[in-house]
């Protein structure tokens, strides 16, 4: 994740990393303790996640997927307030 950011109060921009040879993209974020998917992308770099809470803070992780790996391993996860 190279960055978090949001256009409207329900929303968050996860702004990924290009990864050689992958063919999409899994964004999960924590809720209640687990961590969920919540978008798979193919190929878009920034993954919009919407009908947030606002006010909130959002963790969130991704890793891509496909290649001759299968998928990567999860990143570091970041957070933002939802605002």
């Amino acid at each position: 994740i190279t960055g978090i950011d949001n256009d409207t109060p329900t929303q968050l921009n996860v702004h990924l990393t290009t990864i050689t040879n992958a063919l999409g993209y899994e964004v999960q974020l924590l809720i209640a303790g687990v961590w969920t998917t919540v978008k798979l992308s193919s190929q878009a770099r920034t993954i919009r996640l919407i009908g947030l809470l606002s006010g909130t803070v959002q963790q969130v992780r991704a890793r891509a997927i496909g290649g001759s790996t299968g998928e990567s391993a999860w990143c570091m996860p970041g957070s933002s307030m939802v605002d």
